[in-house]
């Protein structure tokens, strides 16, 4: 038995040889991992953080602007001169068309506010809130043109207040003051926003004040929040970035940005540990099964050292015959154990070796048929998020022909798109595809005209699905839409000898020989980030169907100041 033993640990050797190269590339993966979720979060909450900061500049610019377009409405000068000559029918018939005013301007925002007027020579003050009165010392405390922040009161939300003197430089002079606007949000507004952006997403999200008051998405104080806040305005902040933050014994990742129409914050952060948990989680199990494939690897070494030996002699043996191509020999001997199972299968393999072959060779046909229904499926789902939002569009504005007509057209346009059973469908299938397609594109993209003139007997040819279709779009994106003024698509066809020639052509931007040239060679290399997934993806297809002679080819249109594509195919 001792005579063994170094065979034994030589095996157990191979074993761990074999499991810590593992266990460092996992451990290279995980942080790796770790990094990339960590880049993405990144990514993510300041792309998404940046928009919400748009929306809300927007909206209090757009709320400033009603200053704007109320100091030059006729019927405030005529209130005041009403007034001022004790014309008390005028004085309330253009009382009554401001505050209509107001309202009026007051409802046109997607925010809900209110709009105020002071007439400091009268002290009167028009308000869309019935409950404002004219306060002098409100008006001596503020500043034109800038908004502030007010806590509010017992029975008061929190809220922006922005006021305007006119004319504008006029604060200075109050005996030139005509008038006063003033504007006023409610935080309830970006908390609704705060909630919208934050629904179903992990972490938290509020606003902080320059003075240091926190806001989240519910209306309760959360100490947590205002302690973060401190100790983030006492840390300093820019106009906006990120940072790793230590929040009761967890990281976080916090993203800020700046808005500097009201002075304050967006912040949001989220636990780490809310990413990192499945990774950790696998991390640990992968250890695990480490740790008892080791402790198996050396009961299965002993047992290999006690059982193997013999058996395997005897496959050897049996190896060396097929090897000299003598599939007839089989071996008799049994050792009853798992080895057995082995003998069992050695003998069978003569007879598997032909039905092998015939798998293989019927494997790459599936794997070829995979790789076209894989190339199929890269369709850009960006044009059905378009068009839903265009119908949005035309249904705010009341549109009801056009949402007809477009529903109609993407309707059959999905219905051809999600049908995969047959691969090859005619040609005139193809084509009634392009036509709701551009018909779809016509109603969003007025300025494009089009044209499909296929030979009829043509159309029964039979074609690879959605060919046609993002070769149009590729036409319509890349060479339409960047140029101003009208622009056509044509779609033609013609036989050449035994192949179909599909041309669709278009008067867009177009491009230089060189690029050209340039294009049609990035079309036959792998499709890297550099490489659109549109014309690579249907000459692929092609050359795989139909053969090298097949395929796209790119040249200048002679009838119209852009590209020319042609497909052609048997």
């Amino acid at each position: 038995m001792k005579r063994h033993w170094p065979i034994f640990l030589k095996i157990n050797g191979v074993i761990l040889i074999l499991l810590i190269p593992i266990v460092i590339l996992f451990a290279y993966f995980s942080r790796t991992s770790f990094q990339v979720i960590d880049s993405q979060i990144t990514a993510y909450n300041e792309s998404q953080l940046q928009f919400l900061k748009n929306q809300i500049e927007v909206g209090a610019e757009r709320l400033s602007l009603s200053s704007s377009v109320l100091a030059r409405d006729s019927s405030i000068l005529k209130l005041q001169t009403s007034i001022l000559t004790k014309d008390y029918y005028g004085m309330i018939d253009f009382q009554t068309q401001v505050k209509e005013k107001l309202f009026l301007q007051s409802f046109s925002s997607n925010w809900s506010n209110d709009l105020s007027i002071y007439l400091p020579d009268t002290q009167r003050r028009i308000s869309t809130n019935p409950n404002d009165r004219y306060d002098e010392s409100v008006l001596e405390t503020a500043d034109s043109g800038k908004w502030h922040f007010h806590p509010g009161g017992s029975n008061e939300t929190p809220y922006y207040q922005l006021f305007i003197w006119d004319p504008y430089f006029s604060k200075s002079s109050p005996q030139t003051v005509s008038a006063i606007y003033e504007v006023r949000f409610g935080l309830d507004n970006i908390r609704k926003m705060l909630r919208s952006y934050k629904r179903d997403s992990p972490g938290y999200s509020f606003l902080l004040t320059s003075t240091g008051k926190v806001f989240s998405v519910s209306d309760e104080s959360d100490a947590d929040l205002a302690n973060l806040g401190d100790r983030l305005l006492s840390e300093g902040l820019n106009e906006g970035g990120h940072r790793s933050i230590q929040l009761e014994e967890q990281k976080a990742y916090l993203s800020y940005t700046h808005l500097p129409s009201i002075d304050a914050y967006l912040i949001d952060y989220v636990p780490l540990n809310t990413f990192h948990a499945p990774i950790i989680k696998s991390r640990n199990l992968f250890y695990i099964s480490m740790f008892v494939l080791v402790l198996l690897g050396f009961a299965t070494s002993y047992l290999l050292y006690l059982h193997v030996q013999k058996p395997i002699s005897f496959i050897m043996k049996g190896l060396k015959h097929m090897e000299m191509g003598d599939y007839s020999f089989r071996i008799n001997k049994r050792f009853h154990n798992e080895f057995d199972y082995m003998m069992l299968r050695f003998n069978d393999m003569g007879d598997e070796i032909q039905h092998l072959i015939t798998n293989v060779y019927e494997e790459q046909n599936r794997s070829r048929l995979a790789t076209l229904k894989q190339l199929q499926s890269q369709i850009n789902p960006h044009f059905l998020y378009n068009c839903l939002s265009f119908i949005a569009g035309c249904a705010k504005a009341g549109y009801t022909d056009t949402i007809k007509q477009m529903t109609y057209h993407l309707g059959d346009y999905y219905r051809y798109t999600t049908r995969v059973e047959n691969q090859m469908p005619l040609l005139k299938e193809e084509v009634d595809l392009v036509n709701h397609y551009l018909n779809i594109y016509s109603l969003r993209l007025e300025r494009l005209d089009y044209q499909i003139d296929i030979p009829a007997d043509m159309l029964n040819e039979p074609v690879m699905r959605l060919i046609l279709q993002p070769v149009v779009e590729n036409a319509i994106v890349h060479g339409i839409e960047p140029k101003p003024g009208r622009g056509s698509i044509m779609v033609s066809g013609r036989r050449e000898s035994d192949w179909n020639v599909l041309v669709v052509e278009d008067s867009g931007v177009g491009m230089s020989d060189q690029e050209i040239d340039d294009y049609v060679q990035s079309l036959e290399r792998p499709m890297d980030e550099h490489t659109g997934c549109g014309l690579w993806n249907v000459n692929q297809r092609l050359v795989q169907r139909f053969g090298p002679d097949a395929g796209v080819m790119i040249t200048a249109s002679s009838q119209l100041s852009g590209l020319s594509v042609a497909l052609r195919w048997k």
